[in-house]
């Protein structure tokens, strides 16, 4: 979601400050590659809900342009979802479908697992216990 301010006196402050929110959405989850994987890890992060999940979305989806791409989305400090969170992880899970590549969660903490179990996510979703495993299945 954009916000544009049209004042033709302080036109650079209004795209500075743009960037600086920009800068931090990147900081929600951090991407690294491990052992053919791409792994991302939320960043000061316990609730994955509405407010963040286009920013999360954004920086993930991109990652699937590629056939073949493999992500291993750490769960570690995440203690609560919403439905706008799983609607979020459906669409990386159809996105990398799509070009042949795969999603795997792991280190989902209790509250998490309790969710997606209740809507019989496992049943779509690929769940690992550690990255670690993300890496052997």
């Amino acid at each position: 979601m954009a916000l544009w301010i049209i004042c033709p006196i302080f036109d650079t402050q209004v795209l500075h400050a743009k960037a600086n929110i920009k800068k931090d959405y990147a900081m929600m989850i951090k991407v690294t590659e491990q052992q053919g994987y791409f792994v991302a890890e939320f960043v000061d992060l316990k609730r994955f809900t509405l407010a963040n999940v286009e920013p999360i979305k954004s920086e993930l989806v991109p990652l699937f342009s590629t056939t073949g791409t493999r992500l291993a989305l750490n769960f570690q400090n995440i203690e609560f979802i919403d439905s706008s969170a799983i609607g979020c992880l459906i669409s990386l899970a159809k996105a990398a479908r799509c070009n042949g590549g795969s999603i795997k969660l792991c280190h989902l903490t209790q509250n998490v697992m309790e969710i997606l179990e209740l809507l019989h996510l496992p049943m779509i979703l690929d769940i690992e216990p550690t990255v670690e495993d993300c890496f052997k299945s």
